[in-house]
């Protein structure tokens, strides 16, 4: 079997759980909950933590795709270098991001989604795991038109020598 990619999975929940904070800020910030202005910094929390979560990083196999649209955004998270690639810096960040959103019922869920996010990256980052952009695929070099056949129609089949297959090339032949 091979060795789990533990950041793969911690994406996959950060970016569910920046979609549940901003959903609860909504809805607090909307609804007038007492400290409803935590929702108003939910919402910012849940869309910082979306910009830095959709780029989708390299697997170590090299089996990865991007994401759609996804291109623009890895240049910020590339250019972010210490701050966006390490994952021991997202498990803080993330630590810190759910702490103020604890405090109202609305955005609760998201900030105990995000807790979870970031102790999965840690265990990202005691593993040794670190992000890297997608790479473009380049195109391989060979022929770009397709070749053109040897012989002209009909193809006859090929005779192995045996009389049963003989025959049935004569048969062929005639139609």
């Amino acid at each position: 079997m091979g060795k789990i990619e533990w950041a793969m999975w911690a994406n996959e929940q950060a970016i569910a759980s920046s979609c549940v904070t901003a959903l609860g800020g909504f809805i607090a910030a909307i609804g007038q909950f007492k400290n409803w202005q935590i929702g108003v910094y939910a919402i910012a929390a849940g869309v910082l933590t979306f910009a830095l979560e959709y780029p989708r990083g390299k697997r170590q196999k090299g089996t990865s795709y991007e994401r759609s649209f996804q291109r623009p955004l890895t240049i910020i998270v590339s250019q972010g270098r210490l701050l966006t690639r390490n994952y021991f810096v997202r498990f803080v960040l993330y630590l810190a991001l759910s702490v103020p959103c604890c405090f109202v019922l609305p955005t609760l869920l998201g900030a105990l989604c995000l807790m979870i996010s970031g102790f999965i990256y840690l265990l990202a980052a005691v593993k040794g795991e670190e992000w890297h952009p997608v790479e473009a695929k380049k195109d391989e070099p060979g022929p770009k038109t397709i070749q053109e056949p040897k012989r002209p129609p009909p193809r006859r089949p090929e005779t192995s020598g045996t009389p049963g297959a003989v025959e049935s090339a004569q048969v062929n032949n005639r139609v």
